[in-house]
Parts: structure tokens; sequence; C-alpha cells
């Protein structure tokens, strides 16, 4: 059972509801239902699809330089390791149909992905990260595909007035998928910011198995959040008076110890820290999941605030588990 949470890198995996989630949360305008379930177990899927992907593809590499791990070690055989992904693969696609024709879209278009990466891309410096990055942000829009819809309640009043005016229901119901089409405007930026701080901290991870790596790599992560900052206080136009900027600075000052950390002479052993980066990400997801209501003139929600909260809750269990297992 430990060689497969190492070989999912399970500290990892409480990063992935983050993504779905703020993506519908920003997409509905501050709202859950059912449909967010659906693509949060299709973005997990997916993702722990693509990790099994990942060791199968660089089963010889490992053997040399990682050959503590899973399938090297012989802990997990690789047909054992294939059924596996095949089957998280189906079932990943499978969940993203039921999240909603929208949000299957979004799935194909991950599993594609994390398929070139693994195989072709993550040769490629540059683009291998980017790459990466696309999977992440991707996975976000699933969660925000699966909210785009015609609002209920506006459907529901367009169906009242049916008897009366029909003209008059039509435009309530345009006017519905006209709105969740500019959600998903906003939430195809913040996607863009996760995708952003992912493409650079995978960057910098290729250099894992290496004593020194460039400096440049060292402090891009940190200025992918000073960007993200930057558009996001163009959005809120408020950073002490609204959680969303405010956490988002949290991230900024995190991202910023792991850089101080890494520019030291020697360098630190570059694995522990790459734990340390995404250990960042539900904080700066959390922080998006607070974005709707600024972005769209709408209230805060209770679900926008609740979905918050239970990601915050997961950077100490995934430092806990980081201890445990690795997380690159």
């Amino acid at each position: 059972m430990k060689a497969w949470l190492q070989l999912f890198r399970v500290p990892n995996l409480l990063t992935v509801p983050g993504d779905p989630l703020a993506g519908f949360l920003i997409a509905s305008g501050g709202h859950l239902d059912a449909r967010v379930v659906f693509a949060i177990l299709a973005s997990l899927c997916l993702y722990a699809a693509g990790l099994a992907m990942n060791d199968l593809a660089d089963f010889s590499e490992d053997k040399q330089d990682r050959p503590k791990r899973p399938l090297p070690s012989g802990a997990i055989s690789r047909p054992a390791a294939w059924i596996v992904t095949g089957n998280l693969v189906i079932f990943g696609l499978g969940l993203s149909f039921a999240a909603g024709p929208n949000a299957a879209l979004m799935g194909i278009g991950v599993i594609l992905g994390v398929t070139l990466y693994n195989f072709l891309a993550k040769r490629i410096a540059i683009i291998g990260a980017l790459n990466m990055g696309v999977c992440r942000g991707l996975s976000l829009l699933l969660g925000a595909a699966a909210a785009v819809a015609p609002d209920q309640r506006f459907l529901d009043t367009g169906t009242g007035l049916l008897d009366f005016n029909p003209l008059l229901s039509a435009v309530f119901t345009s006017t519905a998928f006209v709105s969740g089409q500019r959600f998903f405007i906003f939430a195809t930026g913040a996607a863009l910011l996760i995708a952003l701080y992912i493409a650079a901290v995978t960057n910098l991870a290729r250099h894992e198995t290496r004593p020194e790596y460039p400096k440049i790599a060292r402090v891009l992560p940190l200025g992918t959040l000073l960007i993200g900052f930057v558009l996001l206080k163009q959005v809120t136009e408020s950073l002490l008076r609204d959680q969303s900027p405010a956490l988002w600075v949290v991230g900024i000052v995190l991202c910023a110890f792991n850089t101080s950390e890494l520019m030291r002479t020697p360098p630190p052993p570059l694995p522990p820290r790459i734990g340390s980066y995404i250990r960042i990400l539900p904080v700066l997801q959390a922080s998006l999941c607070l974005l709707p209501s600024i972005a769209t003139g709408l209230h805060k929600t209770p679900d926008s605030f609740l979905s918050a909260i239970a990601l915050l809750a997961c950077v100490p269990l995934h430092a806990w588990l980081g201890k445990k297992f690795y997380a690159s």
C-alpha cells in the first residue's frame, strides 16, 4: 500500500481538488452543487493517472537516478501500474462526462496534455514546463466548464413567464447563458495564473537530480506569483480590505521564503523545496475561491468561504504527509 501512495505522491493529491473547486466557484458566481463533486473526482483520477504514467515513462531513467521509487525498486510491477493507469483514465473521463459535456472536453484535454508531457514534452526544457502548466490550468477549467450553464434561478423565472410572454422567457434564458459565459472568462484568467506558477515550479523541478541549478529557475516561481498579484489587484481593486488578494500575498511570502532558501551557496537539495512550492497551491486556490464575488459583482457566499477554509486546512496536512512521502 505504501508503494502505491509513493507512486501517486499522496501529498500532491491534496492540491488537486482546489483547482476544479476554484474554477467552479468562479464560473458559478460562488455557488456549489453536485456537479463540482464529479469535476473534483475526475481531476483526481486524471492527475493520479498522470503521476503513474510519469513513472512508467521514466522507468529507465529512474533505475539510474531514483532507484528507490516504486517501479525501479520492484515494489510495483509495470504491468500493474499500466492497468491502474488505464482504469484511472477511464474513470476520470467518465466522471468528467458526468459533470457535463463542456467538462468532458476539458477532461480530454487534460489527459492528452498529460500524455504529451510524460512521453515527449518533458524532455524539452521550456515547452515541457509550459505543457505541465497548461495541464494544471485545464484542471481548473474542468471545474469551471462543469459550472457553465444557464443559472437555474433565471431559468425558473423564465419558465414561470413562459405562460405569459414567450419572448420575455427567452430573454431570461439567454441572459443566464451569457452570464455563465462571462464568469467562465474570469475562470480562464485564474487558470492562467495557476498554469504560470506550475510551469515555473516544473521548470525548477527538472533540475532536482543535479547538485547545482540556474538562479533564474530559482526565482521564476516567485516572479509568477508577483505577476499574478498585479493581475488579481486589477480585478479586485483592493488589498487589505479583501481576503482574495490578501491570501495571494500569503502565498507570495511563503514562496519568497523558499526562494531565499534556494539562493544559499551551495544551494540545498531541491526535492524538499519542490514539495514546499507545491504546498503553496492550496493557499493560491483558496484565494481564487474568494474571487467570484469580486470579479462578478456578487456578494461573497458561504460556499466560497467554506471552500477556502477547507483548502487552507490542507496545507499543514500536506506538510505532515510530505515528511512520509516524496512530493516530486
